[in-house]
């Protein structure tokens, strides 16, 4: 796992020393290693973390026998042992051992067609000298983050958005549009970015850019309904003996390390359900990781620590003080070179931080939920679409009354139209009325675009949760839980692997009827798998979230902190924000009577972004 960065420029060369400080943005995701190569118009960046062969043959800059092509790479490809092999048949000498070797020859002999043979996570931008071109590829659901930019006769690139501030041919500003999905959703939606003129390479997706124009084709998209579904009559039973394989091998080929490995292990279904298989896997003792949090009821530490027990794995309790999370609440947020409004992010870091104390790479569940209707979000809508017109006509009457959060919500939500808005109302922080009284200036939708509603429209040939749980892949999951994972753990330099995230395991999964992944709660499938390794006492419980208490935070040491972000003469000098409006929902949370701990907390966490990239200047530039 690495960072790479880089810039082309057909009217001037590139410099070494710009080309230097762009990787010096990176260099916490990658500090074993930096390396930079310039040629005629192409300078390329990488910080490298040790994973694969951990010589110096596998230093990056990679090039080719001749030197045509120039590789760097951010991610693992699982089954580059399979793809040397056929690249060996083929008639390719290779002089390390690296997965990333294997992209540069499998480039020679595949061109283009290489992505699509590749298993595993990844980034990369790969020069052609002699063609004078740069090809771009990512992974097939975004799990390693991609940006670039581009005006007349030059492209820059990074792993993220901080590099571009090295970068003087483009002026840094916020993006409208962006500013205001962000606030709605608590990130941006591919292909947009937080900031104008920079943009993420859609998942999925290779680019290739040259004298003659940049161009972006698709390699693999999620699989569609058409031929895939099998018998709605299967049983949760037959599901799970099909998918069990495919998971297990998903686990296995993620277990390849040169580095100490381990897996989190938070008790849940999905880190207990990789912990087993993974344990079961390998010939010694799995080495698994929680965290708990002195002192607060909601950590799942003690489900974590009976499971690891009965697994047999060397399980490690590792117990953050709240005043650690505390002291350290402005510097871990201010780490985020992209904001994200996801409260879930400091626990994730602290538990990657922990974690990087003893191992360098973690398996981990993510992507469960998405897959087999975990969140409770889903059941919600469930509910929700269930409830008799006539009651969703009392709920449009009352939602307006003096009620307490709780009924407030329950209220907004039976009075929704139709499942679309239903969805984008559960998936959203700021509700779509409330944005326009939020900005200082409104902010409309200039471009049209609503990506909520493209998604959604996307699987019109699914059921309406399936459609939800699709369109949360493509939103949801690659905008927010994807790059808080990363941003999260690659800070500390520890490589996370998701296995449900396999996209074998995805195209498996949606050859079942939805009822037998999402029914009984959701989870009936992994749940059925893991009952063969786990008494179901250990498991079958409500879910918890990965958040912390915010609500008490803001109102109690974290006060200082709030109060400071949402000063009404800070938020005026920034003019983003109409700073009466958002005074008096801080007022209102701090005295009890409302909580809005999760919507404040996305503008704190914007505001923290916006001070490391701009400073505290009078006035936040907004494209």
């Amino acid at each position: 796992m690495c960072g790479i960065a880089g810039l082309v420029r057909f009217d001037g060369g590139v410099e070494e020393e710009m080309l230097r400080k762009m990787g010096g943005r990176i260099a916490h995701r990658g500090p074993d290693e930096s390396g930079v190569w310039i040629g005629r118009a192409c300078g390329l960046a990488h910080r490298r973390l040790r994973v694969i062969d951990l010589s110096a043959r596998a230093a990056q800059p990679m090039s080719n026998e001749d030197g045509r092509l120039r590789l760097v790479f951010n991610g693992e490809i699982y089954n580059f042992p399979e793809l040397r092999r056929d690249l060996v048949t083929a008639g390719h000498a290779f002089r390390s051992d690296t997965d990333s070797e294997v992209i540069l020859h499998g480039y020679e002999e595949w061109g283009a067609g290489v992505f699509s043979k590749l298993r595993g996570m990844f980034a990369l931008a790969l020069w052609d000298e002699k063609e004078q071109s740069l090809v771009l590829g990512r992974d097939r659901l975004g799990k390693k983050p991609l940006f670039y930019a581009q005006g007349g006769g030059w492209l820059a690139f990074g792993s993220e958005l901080s590099v571009f501030r090295e970068t003087p041919f483009l002026k840094i500003a916020v993006r409208r549009e962006s500013l205001r999905e962000y606030v709605q959703y608590g990130y941006v939606n591919s292909p947009y970015t937080i900031l104008d003129g920079v943009w993420r390479l859609p998942p999925g997706s290779w680019a290739i850019w040259n004298q003659r124009g940049f161009t972006i084709q698709a390699y693999w998209r999620l699989p569609e309904r058409a031929g895939l579904a099998r018998a709605e009559g299967a049983t949760v039973a037959e599901a799970a003996d099909a998918l069990e394989p495919a998971l297990l091998d998903a686990v296995q080929i993620r277990l390849a390390s040169d580095v100490p490995l381990g897996c989190f292990l938070s008790g849940g279904v999905d880190s207990s359900l990789v912990s087993a298989l993974a344990q079961e896997s390998m010939g010694r003792r799995l080495s698994t990781f929680s965290v708990g949090f002195a002192g607060w009821e909601g950590s799942e530490a003690r489900h974590a620590a009976k499971v690891a027990r009965h697994l047999g794995t060397d399980h490690h309790e590792l117990t953050v003080a709240p005043s650690d999370a505390l002291e350290g609440f402005e510097e871990i947020h201010s780490r985020l070179s992209e904001p994200l409004g996801d409260d879930s992010f400091l626990p994730t870091f602290l538990i990657s931080r922990e974690t990087k104390r003893q191992v360098t790479v973690v398996l981990t569940g993510d992507g469960g939920d998405e897959l087999f209707c975990g969140y409770s979000k889903y059941r919600h809508f469930v509910l929700a679409n269930r409830t008799p017109s006539w009651l969703r006509g009392v709920a449009a009457r009352i939602r307006s009354l003096p009620l307490g959060d709780r009924a407030r919500k329950g209220g907004e939500a039976l009075a929704t139209p139709n499942s679309l808005e239903l969805a984008r109302w559960l998936s959203s922080l700021w509700k779509a009325e409330e944005l326009d009284g939020i900005f200082a200036t409104p902010f409309p939708n200039a471009s049209g675009r609503d990506a909520f509603r493209e998604r959604w429209e996307a699987w019109a040939n699914y059921p309406d949760l399936e459609r939800w749980m699709l369109c949360d892949m493509e939103t949801y999951l690659e905008g927010d839980i994807l790059p808080k994972l990363d941003r999260a753990s690659m800070s500390v330099a520890l490589e996370t692997r998701s296995p449900f995230l396999d996209h074998r395991v995805i195209e498996e999964a949606f050859r079942w009827a939805p009822h037998a992944r999402v029914r009984g709660g959701g989870k009936e499938i992994l749940k059925e798998i893991l009952a063969r390794r786990l008494p179901p006492e250990l498991f079958r419980r409500p879910k918890q979230g990965f958040g912390m208490p915010l609500a008490e935070w803001y109102r109690g040491p974290l006060r200082g902190l709030l109060t400071r972000y949402m000063d009404r003469e800070r938020l005026r000098r920034r003019g983003v924000f109409e700073p009466n409006r958002i005074q008096k929902m801080v007022e209102l949370h701090l005295s009890g009577r409302r909580n809005f701990a999760r919507k404040l907390h996305a503008l704190v966490a914007f505001e923290i972004w916006a001070d490391r990239l701009f400073g505290e200047r009078q006035e936040l530039p907004v494209g």
